[in-house]
This record gives C-alpha cells, structure tokens and sequence, in this order.
C-alpha cells in the first residue's frame, strides 16, 4: 500500500510542477495583459494543489498534512483576490482592446 501511495504522490507531484511550468511559459507567450493574468492565476493555483496533495501522500504525518492543507486553503483564498486586483490595475491602466462592451468603465462611471 505504502508503494501505491508513494506512486500516486510522485505523479500528483511532477503533475503539478508541469501546470507551475506551462503557467510560466503562458506568461512569457502571451501578449495580451488578461491572457497573462489568466495563464499566472489558474495554472499555478491547481499546480500547487496537486504539488500540496502529491507531498501529502508522499509523506504521510498528521503534521505535514495540516500545513498541506493550511497552505491550499490560504491559495485559494488569496490568488482569486490577487487576479481581481491586478485586472482592475491593468483596466485602469492599459488600454486592451476588447471584444464586446466594457461593462467595468461602464459601472464605474455610473459610481460617479
């Protein structure tokens, strides 16, 4: 059993440092400044939950495990606001051209 888990742990681990690798290079391909933040927000996020996961099961002591999960608990909590507020930023400085109404310069205007 302990060989089984430490197989699927290895392979949770090298999958995640593959979604941590096409997010880095989503980064550097992309040209469009909300593309990039899609590809730093999304690929990272489940690449540290499959990373957290795969150590998880590698080694297997109550401790580890608590701070596994603290860590992803606080991941997903805090990326989802991070990529809100870098999307206002890049909105309120970057012109990028859109492909259908900007409904935020819209909402805003109407705030003020």
């Amino acid at each position: 059993m302990n060989a089984f888990l430490d197989a699927i742990g290895g392979f949770a681990l090298v999958a995640g440092a593959l979604f941590a690798l096409l997010a880095g290079i989503g980064v550097h391909k992309f040209t469009d400044p909300y593309s990039r933040m899609h590809a730093a927000a999304k690929s990272p996020t489940l690449g540290l939950v499959l990373v957290a996961l795969g150590a998880g099961l590698r080694i297997r002591t109550f401790g580890a495990a608590a701070t596994l999960v603290l860590v992803v608990i606080l991941q997903l909590l805090t990326s989802p606001v991070g990529t809100h507020l870098a999307g206002r930023a890049v909105h309120m400085r970057v012109k990028v051209p859109l492909d259908g109404p900007d409904e935020l310069e819209r909402d805003e205007r109407a705030a003020d």
